[in-house]
């Protein structure tokens, strides 16, 4: 209960701002721009590059939230206060994996209107692609949040979130990549999609528990 009222607290914090989402969209856009310049301007290249660009942005904009929602506490003060609170510190990593979960899911939904458009990515599959949307945001988002509380005293910590994040969501993005482009592609086999499905299922539960069992010593250390 402590760790949804966190998220949605967080939630209306940054509607209020804006800040995070918005430097989130600009870069996504900036990104897309010079993806669909490199890549075009054959439909054929851009639809086989559309899921990898997708998926690279989706993890670049996701760092930047992911810091942001730990930001946050620094900038008010309010970290030591929810350290202070009575019981174990779990429901803090907790409540704020829901947060930057939410919002990739609202990011990853608008970056996935974008490619489509974009890059000829079609949108008739959209159930599949929602499927390995939120298992995709999953894995990344139990990792980012993870380390972004771990780096988050620290003054050199975005560019120590994108070293650390990084090599270890790479079978996330390889794994989401794979199931996108098999979802897209009409002649590929749809159970080797569901095989990159259990890959990320798998990543998720293991790295979720190891960080909430880890995440009290860490930000306690």
């Amino acid at each position: 209960m402590r760790a949804w009222v966190l998220a949605l607290r967080d939630l209306r914090l940054e509607m209020r701002g804006r800040a995070g989402l918005l430097s989130a969209f600009s870069f996504i856009a900036v990104v897309l721009f010079i993806m669909g310049i490199a890549f075009g301007p054959e439909e054929a290249n851009l639809r086989r590059a559309g899921p990898g660009v997708l998926w690279v942005a989706l993890a670049f904009a996701g760092s930047m939230l992911a810091s942001r929602a730990w930001a946050i506490e620094v900038e008010n003060e309010t970290l030591d206060e929810l350290l202070l609170t009575p019981g174990s510190r779990e429901w803090i990593y907790v409540g704020k994996l829901l947060f930057l979960w939410l919002l990739m899911l609202v990011m990853g939904a608008f970056l996935l209107v974008l490619v489509a458009a974009w890059f000829y990515l079609p949108l008739s599959s959209w159930p599949q692609l929602f499927v390995t949307l939120v298992l995709g945001a999953t894995g990344y988002t139990v990792v980012a949040a993870f380390y972004a509380g771990l780096t988050v005293r620290l003054r050199a910590r975005d560019v120590l979130l994108y070293l650390l994040v990084f090599p270890l969501i790479l079978p996330v993005v390889l794994a989401a990549v794979k199931a996108t482009l098999g979802i897209v592609d009409p002649v590929a086999d749809f159970a080797e999609v569901v095989s990159w499905w259990k890959l990320l299922g798998v990543f998720d539960v293991v790295y979720a528990t190891l960080c909430v069992l880890l995440f009290p010593a860490v930000i306690e250390g």
